[in-house]
């Protein structure tokens, strides 16, 4: 069974709730990350997706051209990391149309989309169409079980087409107690990698899963920020030191592809 392997590509600063207006205060740290993951995916011989944060194409065009050197699939990831549901339609639209320009000049174009903090529910469903309009062939931003800040709870897991003609392929989750846990991310890091490796085993038995992570989550080292909640600090910080041996074994225990090998193979 082939699995996904996607990498949500920005920096520390970029997915713990700061204004865009306020990112250019912090250390850029987003190489230290990348680079571990770029290594490994070398070493293994997988192919990946990324889902590229806009402002990351500025301010590291270099990164980018390695990532489409390396044969890896690319994906949009918004501008400014804002949840969905906290956007307006057209201001989405401008932030994708702005996106397209940028990617354009690697002589490339995106057709895959993840929204951050898997942020497509009921109040922001609109944003699928605005994808569809914009060219997107898939979606990959739903998150079918409640992970607090979003989520809907018995939504099909499987890859599908919605009736706008979008390919949906929503994040792999799986059950632990009254718990919805995705598969990557903090649970990837919180969960002892025996039960992650056999959860992605049972997902396995019925389709192919969707693993996610982000370059800091390998970059123990980067800035602690004091004043966050403490489910944003226990969820950003925790047990960082152990993801990059956690990830060598995953791709030693799984066989990963990029995200749009296995929506082709769905259609």
């Amino acid at each position: 069974m082939q699995n996904a392997f996607t990498v949500d590509l920005e920096d520390w600063y970029q997915g713990i709730g700061l204004e865009a207006s306020e990112w250019h205060k912090y250390e850029k740290r987003i190489r230290v990350g990348h680079d571990k993951l770029l290594n490994l995916f070398s070493k293994k011989k997988i192919k990946a997706t990324y889902f590229i944060l806009g402002k990351l194409i500025e301010d590291h065009p270099d990164i980018i051209k390695e990532i489409i050197s390396e044969g890896h699939e690319i994906g949009c990831h918004t501008y400014t990391h804002q949840a969905l549901y906290a956007m307006q339609p057209e201001d989405f639209r401008k932030e994708i149309q702005w996106c397209n320009d940028l990617i354009k000049k690697f002589d490339t174009t995106y057709i895959g989309f993840r929204a951050p903090y898997f942020s497509i529910d009921q109040r922001s469903w609109w944003a699928l169409d605005i994808l569809k309009e914009q060219g997107f062939l898939y979606d990959s931003s739903i998150y079918p079980g409640d992970n607090k800040r979003t989520g809907m709870p018995g939504y099909p897991a499987h890859i599908h087409q919605l009736e706008n003609r979008l390919w949906e392929a929503p994040v792999s989750t799986f059950k632990i107690l009254n718990f919805d846990p995705g598969l990557g991310g903090a649970y990837f890091r919180i969960l002892p990698y025996a039960v992650f490796r056999h959860k992605m085993r049972e997902i396995n038995k019925n389709r192919p899963g969707i693993f996610y992570i982000h370059p800091w989550e390998l970059d123990p080292e980067h800035p602690y920020v004091k004043g966050l909640s403490k489910r944003i600090q226990y969820t950003h910080y925790y047990n960082l030191k152990s993801t990059e041996k956690k990830i060598e074994k995953l791709l030693g225990d799984f066989d990963f592809v990029p995200l749009i090998d296995i929506i082709k193979n769905t259609k």
